[in-house]
């Protein structure tokens, strides 16, 4: 059963440094360790931490999937089957956000065996993996940063079209030391990406989720100032065939946050974008979860 949960407001944030930082333009060759830059354990002892506000979603409910076909799963993703339907939007928010004070959270606090699955960047566009939402019909939520997308906005207006992807804020150039840059800088990454992305597609991001999960007072304000409510972490995260988890029994629990990457071939060791979801997909299965859409939850 879900419970509101109501905590105090996040008032000092904890600097994260621990990850690979980048150096001037983004480049290709430098995107090559994102992987392992942008993931593993979203660390701040206050990153469940949930407000009272009552501020209505900015995003409307994703679809969900109605008439998945079972063979077809089957038959394109061996050792994987349809979700089992996510449990009904709850009525109350488990996590509620104010503007006023953006809350930070790597989970959301119900009892349902339920996670939710989210991607980062923009850095790969595998065509097969828009397939690949439709065939699933699972919702999933993307973080995309500008500099990775713009050498082709029409992907994500595509994958976004689908139905089953909303679209969050990930900063126009996806600096990994935001608690380095000035207070006006990382205001500047912050609402200029807010302004992209209702260019591009029409949208108007609540959630912001720090490149690395790297953020301190200064990047909460900004996000502030930018309009968002929450900063969104990650409880785990997709490496390849391999989930990196937090906690010492490799499980999953009621409302973790995944977090994954777009990758292709040259970041996944040969792999594909479809093969590492399709993994995580079998995680997730293996244990029994099923997906819903965060944005239903907070």
């Amino acid at each position: 059963m879900l419970r509101p949960v109501t905590v105090s407001p996040l008032s000092s944030p904890s600097s994260l440094t621990r990850r690979r930082l980048l150096g001037g333009a983004v480049s290709l060759a430098a995107l090559g360790s994102f992987a392992t830059a942008c993931g593993g354990s979203s660390a701040s002892p206050s990153s469940d931490a949930a407000s009272a506000s009552t501020a209505p979603s900015a995003s409307p409910s994703l679809a969900t999937g109605s008439s998945v076909d079972a063979e077809l799963i089957a038959r394109r993703y061996p050792g994987l089957k349809p979700f089992a339907p996510a449990p009904p939007p709850p009525a109350v928010k488990p996590i509620t956000l104010s503007l006023a004070h953006p809350q930070v959270f790597s989970r959301v606090p119900i009892t349902e065996k339920v996670v939710f699955v989210t991607i980062d960047d923009g850095l790969e566009k595998d065509p097969a993996f828009i397939q690949m939402v439709k065939d699933f019909q699972v919702p999933l939520t993307v973080s995309l940063a500008d500099t990775l997308i713009m050498d082709d906005y029409k992907y994500f207006a595509e994958l976004h079209a689908t139905g089953f992807v909303s679209i969050q804020n990930h900063t126009l150039t996806h600096p990994l030391d935001m608690p380095r840059l000035s207070a006006e800088r990382q205001l500047a990454e912050i609402a200029g990406q807010q302004e992209k992305l209702r260019k591009e597609y029409g949208v108007a991001p609540y959630l912001f989720r720090p490149p690395g999960g790297n953020y301190d007072s200064a990047t909460v304000a900004a996000a502030r100032q930018a309009g968002l409510r929450g900063m969104m972490l990650w409880k785990e995260s997709m490496e390849i065939h391999d989930m990196q988890y937090q906690t010492a029994d490799h499980r999953l629990r009621p409302g973790d946050i995944i977090l994954c990457h777009f990758r292709g071939p040259a970041q996944l060791k040969g792999e594909t974008m479809v093969q590492m979801m399709a993994n995580l997909y079998r995680h997730i299965q293996a244990q029994g979860f099923t997906v819903a859409d965060v944005t239903d939850y907070v």
